[in-house]
């Protein structure tokens, strides 16, 4: 009985097994490789069967999208280049994913620096596919941002509360580090009360029990500034919290108040990024849109290029991630 051959190039894989492969590339996240040991093909015919299947420039078009997400991820790790005078260059692997939030379907995936690729590739779609987006969502990137207003002047754009919290939580943090540096001339250790209970200061404050409540008064009680800081972090999470025009301007009104009365230099930060996604955070109180499924595809996508060993090729990284969301399509 001869052993069986895995299938090259030049030779075409019966349907039932090309159907079987394809199915087991949909299904879960693997490997090409792991597919290929489980068929008995080779590599290339599987990729090959892989890039055939998914049609990549139609997909955008067959979705009915209202919503979009934009993010990115590293693509693969930071290069330097070498240039003709001797210079070095720094190369940045950026692969911008685009989805619709509504289904959580990925669009495309996109090779390229952030504003020019999505300026680029929302002007390859057709004009009526445009004009239906009405919101986007996003990280506070201020590149995304001005591509967005370039291509879709009329749509709206979300800033991801998660962001925001974070930059309110970084603000609590700089503080902290730099009052022990002040006091101890020294980064913060287990006997400091505000090292011990940091994970308190950056968790809302209605999430506590009496416990921690305790435990938080006594770090905010012996260090004044930063019971400010943690009061304007408490200021931010308030004014996410609004969904109505009169509350977010009551709350950004106490926010700035507090900013003024701390006069701490972090906080000064924080509301000028702040006053400049106004208008970005006013949208995402509004309508509550946020860039999580965006977020999931782009945990999607590391887990395939950690499942892979990584991805030299960008087409077979986005063929593979793209075979992955068989999301039902408008007729």
């Amino acid at each position: 009985m001869l052993a069986p051959t895995a299938y090259t190039d030049h030779l075409t894989p019966p349907t039932r097994l090309a159907e079987k492969t394809l199915s087991g590339l949909r299904a879960e996240p693997r490997s090409v490789h792991a597919l290929t040991v489980e068929s008995g093909l080779s590599w290339p015919t599987v990729m090959g069967l892989l890039t055939g299947t998914v049609d990549l420039t139609t997909i955008p078009e067959q979705r009915l999208v209202k919503r979009l997400g934009v993010d990115e991820h590293r693509f693969r790790r930071v290069r330097y280049v070498r240039d003709h005078d001797g210079s070095v260059t720094r190369v940045e692997p950026w692969s911008i994913m685009l989805t619709c939030l509504d289904t959580g379907a990925i669009l495309d995936v996109v090779d390229g620096r952030r504003g020019p690729a999505v300026k680029q590739w929302i002007a390859a779609r057709p004009r009526w596919w445009r004009r239906r987006i009405e919101y986007v969502a996003m990280d506070m990137s201020s590149e995304f941002r001005a591509a967005i207003r370039k291509s879709l002047p009329k749509a709206k754009i979300s800033a991801d509360h998660w962001h925001v919290v974070r930059l309110a939580n970084d603000l609590v943090t700089s503080v902290r580090r730099r009052r022990i540096w002040e006091t101890e001339q020294r980064r913060g250790r287990k006997v400091d009360a505000a090292w011990r209970y940091r994970k308190l200061l950056l968790a809302s404050s209605h999430r506590l029990s009496t416990r921690q409540r305790d435990r938080l008064a006594q770090v905010l009680d012996a260090d004044h500034q930063l019971a400010l800081a943690w009061g304007i972090k408490e200021h931010v999470r308030q004014l996410l919290a609004t969904r109505h025009i009169d509350d977010f301007h009551r709350e950004w009104a106490a926010l700035e108040k507090a900013v003024r009365a701390s006069k701490l230099p972090e906080a000064e930060r924080l509301l000028k990024t702040l006053k400049a996604w106004r208008r970005e955070l006013l949208t995402f109180c509004r309508t509550r849109l946020t860039n999580a499924r965006t977020e999931a595809a782009n945990l999607n996508a590391k887990t395939f290029k950690r499942a892979g060993r990584g991805y030299r090729n960008h087409d077979n990284y986005r063929s593979r991630i793209m075979a992955y969301t068989p999301t039902p399509m408008a007729a």
